[in-house]
């Protein structure tokens, strides 16, 4: 019995012997409970829905998890039996027929060697059409932290110069596949959601052991089990996702961007100190990456990491300064990051922003 089972089964014993304890309507009690399943999902505001229309639903505590009759969610049920870096990979079309734009190899990282945490991961990568969608080197590094990674290929390559003062519309459509902008046309097979939830399925069927359909809600992706995050075009996406759905936390790499658009002063359905945000004073987006951190209320004054530990003032609007040939690719494992013989400079630098403390 692996420990996650073990865990829910003594949380049951536990239940059910405080329930029989009260008479009998304390036994009736927990037969609800038992029927009750695992609890309602956040609600989701509808295609574009207003921001704030949806709710946090029934979510509890770091990375809003889902009530199972009054019990604490177990999470996936990951098989640790075998330790190892399980690496998937496949195009969006082998995870769904439907599928005919930004084909490119579709990342899936699971560490079995460290202790799960009960999150996935979803990473989007920058603007372009990429043969591989993702980070290698990023969606290594997020596994070895305990996460379940997906990074799945999606259009980003319209220019948001093209969307005019409604680059959400654009992001948004990218995201939904319903129409939101009239410059691009997505369809929900080729959207960011519809593949995440897609891919999710597939790489049960490939890697069985990390219980991937855990972060899948009916067809729809559990997003208050997941930290959406990007780089550069995948980062003002992964803004503009936190603003319409519950998720568990956003993480912004060389974004935002999108200067003077109006979705960044908007509020968001997932709570503002849920946003992190990493920025290098090397790239040349920088100066409009700190104005996007004020106008969208991140938390704290810019602060710089070099030199310093976590939690860095608590600031969500974190700096560098450090050495690299590309202050924008920097911020992401791989490449361009700096590096020591311990590993990436920037591993305590993640570690706040995708599992430290709010």
């Amino acid at each position: 019995m692996d420990y996650h089972r073990a865990r829910l089964a003594v949380a049951l014993t536990v239940f059910l012997f405080a329930q029989l304890a009260c008479g009998d309507d304390g036994a009736a009690g927990a037969a609800s409970a038992g029927a009750g399943g695992s609890g309602a999902s956040p609600q989701q505001g509808g295609a574009g829905g207003a921001p704030g229309a949806g709710g946090e639903g029934g979510d509890g505590g770091e990375g809003g998890e889902p009530s199972t009759g009054g019990i604490p969610d177990p999470g996936p049920n990951v098989d640790t039996s075998d330790p190892q870096l399980y690496e998937t990979t496949f195009t969006p079309d082998e995870a769904d027929a439907a599928a005919t734009l930004v084909l490119g190899t579709q990342l899936a990282y699971l560490d079995t060697r460290v202790e799960p945490r009960g999150l996935l991961v979803v990473y989007l990568h920058g603007a372009g059409v990429p043969t591989t969608c993702g980070s290698t080197a990023h969606g290594q590094e997020l596994a070895s932290m305990g996460f379940h990674v997906l990074s799945p290929c999606y259009s980003s390559s319209y220019g948001v110069a093209n969307c005019g003062d409604d680059i959400e519309g654009c992001r948004l459509e990218a995201f939904e596949g319903v129409d939101h902008h009239s410059f691009i046309d997505i369809t929900p097979p080729d959207s960011i959601e519809t593949r995440v939830a897609k891919g999710l399925a597939h790489v049960q069927a490939l890697n069985p052991e990390g219980d991937w359909t855990y972060f899948v809600d009916g067809v729809a992706p559990k997003w208050s089990r997941i930290i959406i995050s990007g780089i550069s075009h995948g980062a003002s996406s992964s803004g503009v996702i936190g603003l319409h759905r519950s998720v568990s936390r956003v993480v912004m790499l060389s974004g935002p961007l999108d200067s003077n658009q109006a979705w960044l002063t908007q509020p968001t359905i997932t709570p503002i100190d849920r946003f992190y945000a990493f920025t290098h004073t090397a790239d040349g987006q920088h100066a409009g990456h700190l104005d996007s951190f004020e106008a969208m209320g991140l938390l704290g004054d810019p602060t710089s990491v070099d030199g310093s530990s976590p939690p860095y003032g608590d600031s969500h609007r974190l700096i560098t300064s450090a050495a690299t040939s590309d202050g924008h690719g920097s911020t992401q494992a791989g490449g361009s990051s700096p590096t020591t013989a311990d590993g990436h400079v920037f591993r305590p630098v993640w570690d706040s922003m995708y599992f430290g403390a709010l």
